[in-house]
């Protein structure tokens, strides 16, 4: 599985956009918490692809004398989860290309690892960080082949004057989950974790309105695309993509809007010799 979302070739996340619906965004992060045996002690932890520090905050508080260390390429992020989180070391990085100086007894990934490519290659020099007996768990979005991801995918390839921005998005046309659990079970195998645990979740996220789910997306997902458009064609792009939708999202009875969010989650262990 070596393909991964396109990042933004500069940093264009907005943590006051990614911030609006973050309590569902760190629903996930609490879940692959808890899969982690409270058995577990560690010392050293590091939160990959940080984002505000919301993760990053709950493995604080699960480990209170242990060192927590969050990273994340985008400075936007970091200035937030620095503002919140004072007593919190938090660092600007690269998950493809770091590497830290000692050992690390936990490597927690929530929605991150999709902006990196080549698994393959990752998994086995991530799982190399961590000492014998350490935990690597992550979680990864799994709903690429829905109608929120689709429609961006389907708006740029029928409109010409949109195809430039193709460049932003790299999983293309999809009928059902690009990743599966069947082939992050054999990653995991490969890198020499053992104990695995693999699951997914499908999360229905109560939305005000279709617009909510544009707001959604592109806090995340879209931001390759939307990086690349000056304003007017945002607005553009924008109404376009809520009017595709609305006959994807039935609205509830309460006049919300439920939207459906895969996710699929990994916890291994380094063995202890």
């Amino acid at each position: 599985m070596s393909q991964a979302l396109q990042r933004p070739q500069q940093d264009t996340w907005n943590a006051s956009v990614y911030g609006q619906f973050l309590e569902a965004r760190t629903r996930p992060a609490r879940d692959l918490l808890f899969a982690i045996s409270p058995d577990f002690h560690p010392k050293a932890v590091c939160d990959l692809g940080c984002g505000p520090g919301n993760s990053t905050i709950l493995l604080q508080e699960r480990w209170p004398e242990a060192t927590v260390v969050g990273m994340d390429t985008s400075s936007s992020m970091l200035v937030e989860a620095k503002k919140k989180y004072p007593d919190i070391e938090f660092i600007q990085g690269d998950i493809a290309t770091w590497a830290p100086e000692e050992k690390i007894d936990c490597l927690f990934a929530n929605a991150a690892l999709q902006w990196v490519s080549n698994h393959e290659t990752l998994f086995p020099k991530l799982t190399s960080y961590l000492r014998p007996g350490g935990i690597f768990a992550m979680q990864i979005p799994n709903n690429f082949h829905t109608p929120s991801h689709q429609t961006t995918v389907r708006l740029l390839q029928t409109h010409s004057e949109w195809h430039p921005f193709l460049s932003g998005v790299r999983y293309g046309l999809l009928e059902t989950p690009f990743y599966t659990a069947a082939t992050y079970y054999d990653l995991g195998v490969k890198a020499g974790l053992t104990n695995l645990l693999l699951w997914e979740t499908e999360y229905f996220q109560e939305m005000q309105d279709h617009q909510s789910i544009f707001n959604w997306v592109k806090g995340t997902g879209l931001q390759p695309v939307l990086s690349q458009m000056d304003s007017d064609t945002k607005s553009k792009f924008e109404r376009a993509y809520v009017e595709a939708i609305r006959s994807e999202y039935p609205i509830q009875r309460n006049g919300n809007v439920l939207l459906p969010f895969r996710r699929l989650f990994l916890v291994g262990c380094r063995p202890s010799s």
